[in-house]
């Protein structure tokens, strides 16, 4: 789960500026399609695509109503049933679902952001498995490094849940910080389970363990060694 979450921003990390054409335009590694394409070179040079406009670059699929590069400053803009499909080398496959998007291609920084009241939402399936779910008012990232749910955050599935304000994850590190609003982290796979709730809970990968913060609380239970003792 806290792995995936350094893939949803793969697709505009990479992503470079449009080239101009007839029917798809082609990108350096990437094609980007649409109903309608207009490019406009005067005051400033932009493109824009209108109508199922789909942007793939490798495993990563980006679709959206509308779509706007403008060449300076090097912004995408998407806005309409914005969604982003990425397949891990695993095979896991990330589903992320918003309303508008914006990614600045000099800063390396982005955000997802859901309609009016509503939520961005995020799924993580391994293949033949059931998936790790979520949601939280927005989505941001910087690069490939960090990427942070922020406002009313819920990550549910088989494998972990965890609820807060705020969920931060390091890519380099390994890690995922939840705050705000007492958080609240669960292990239900792997060597041992565990819940554990503080001020600031954080998940790491390597070792698995949870670390709290402030006033914290929790329970961990480790798998029975062969032979039916508890670890």
């Amino acid at each position: 789960m806290i792995r995936a979450l350094l893939f949803l921003a793969l697709p505009w990390a990479q992503a470079e500026a449009p080239a101009g054409g007839d029917g798809a335009k082609t990108v350096v590694g990437s094609v980007v399609r649409s109903k309608e394409w207009v490019m406009r070179r005067t005051p400033h040079r932009e493109e824009e695509f209108v109508g199922e406009v789909s942007y793939r670059k490798g495993p990563s699929l980006l679709t959206s109503d509308w779509a706007l590069f403008r060449h300076e400053p090097q912004l995408w803009d998407a806005r309409g049933h914005v969604r982003l499909q990425h397949v891990l080398r695993s095979g896991d496959r990330i589903d992320v679902s918003g309303e508008t998007a914006q990614f600045d291609q000099k800063s390396a920084r982005g955000r997802l952001l859901p309609s009016r009241d509503g939520l961005v939402s995020y799924s993580r399936t391994p293949p033949g498995e059931a998936p790790d779910q979520g949601s939280a008012q927005r989505l941001e990232w910087e690069g490939q490094e960090r990427v942070s749910l922020v406002g009313k955050v819920q990550l549910w599935g088989p494998r972990l849940a965890a609820q807060g304000d705020r969920a931060d994850y390091e890519a380099a590190a390994g890690r995922l910080a939840v705050s705000g609003g007492r958080p609240v982290v669960q292990v239900l796979q792997g060597d041992w389970t565990g819940a554990v709730q503080g001020d600031v809970v954080t998940a790491l990968r390597r070792p698995d363990r949870l670390h709290a913060d402030g006033r914290t609380r929790g329970w961990i239970k480790f798998k029975k060694r062969p032979g039916g003792k508890d670890r």
